[in-house]
């Protein structure tokens, strides 16, 4: 197989997180946490950590986290030289959790993301071709997602639907994408339907062209389909939980390497729900502790 190639957002996180109790409209007490983010980078630093050979591409972003971000990715041999540059700042996410480390609320900024125009990418990506796998995430601009899409029809793609307005983004390629992974809101804005019963909102989108998706709802049961067959499995618990921070990239990186390594969907759900519970017992997107041998 040649190198996998994972496309989207690449972002410093800035998190604070709350010592209890909580005040809404109040300057709480806690810590602050600055790492790593960005769905792709996230996915593309876990495939590294599991041995495999990804190409991440993003924007280089301006200020003062544009070596920040090219030091931390160099640490796990990924690269940035090919990436585009952008006069918008460093794409950032600012968060706040609660002690118990569920999202309060969130801010980011993207904008530099936005500028991936389609030439800009198919000028990253051309020096790697070729490659049979992509993972994208769905802060790529639409008509960016769509040329893709459109350039290589034949190569197996992974979608995330990031958020609630971009998983729209998506929409045309329902029966392009080889698996979409999203949260239950997102999978009401994809399905444009009430996602309250998330099997049933499974199945609409199945019917709407899917070929398979993957469905996260916090602490509730992860939702998948294998063909028309609707599936739900509990979520690993973490030993001592820290943080959800990217605890969905994890999810959706470990599941792909499950399927990438000739796995049943059934066995590569078990990978992914097993490198979520690793991240989320560290302060950071993505563990240090993930490895081959820590999922099997």
């Amino acid at each position: 197989m040649s190198r996998i190639l994972v496309l989207g957002a690449a972002c410093i996180d800035v998190l604070g997180i709350c010592s209890p109790p909580y005040r809404p409209g109040d300057s709480n007490p806690g810590s602050v946490m600055f790492s790593l983010g960005g769905v792709a980078t996230n996915i593309a630093v876990n495939f590294a950590r599991l041995g495999l050979d990804p190409v991440l591409v993003s924007v280089l972003g301006t200020g003062l986290f544009q070596d920040v971000v090219k030091r931390e990715l160099a640490q796990v041999g990924l690269a940035t030289d090919h990436w585009p540059a952008s006069v918008h700042p460093v794409p950032t996410f600012v968060g706040i959790d609660d002690p118990e480390g569920r999202l309060i609320g969130a801010v980011n900024d993207f904008s530099a993301v936005e500028t991936m125009a389609p030439a800009r990418l198919r000028k990253a990506v051309a020096r790697f071709e070729p490659f049979d796998v992509a993972v994208l995430d769905a802060n790529l601009p639409a008509a960016t997602i769509d040329a893709f899409l459109s350039k290589y029809p034949s190569v197996k793609v992974y979608a995330d639907g990031v958020s609630q307005a971009k998983v729209e983004r998506l929409r045309p390629h329902l029966a392009r994408l080889d698996l979409i992974k999203m949260n239950r809101r997102e999978l009401a804005a994809l399905s444009r339907k009430n996602a309250d019963d998330v099997i049933l909102a499974v199945r609409d989108l199945i019917q709407a062209g899917a070929k398979q998706v993957l469905v996260t709802n916090g602490g509730e049961p992860i939702t998948y389909n294998i063909g028309r067959s609707i599936y739900q499995t509990v979520v690993f618990e973490a030993a001592q939980k820290v943080s959800l921070l990217g605890c969905g990239d994890a999810l959706f990186a470990g599941t792909i390497y499950g399927l990438l390594q000739g796995k049943s969907m059934h066995e590569a759900v078990n990978w992914g729900k097993k490198a979520a519970s690793l991240t989320m017992e560290v302060q950071a997107a993505t563990s240090p502790y993930l490895t081959p041998s820590a999922l099997e």
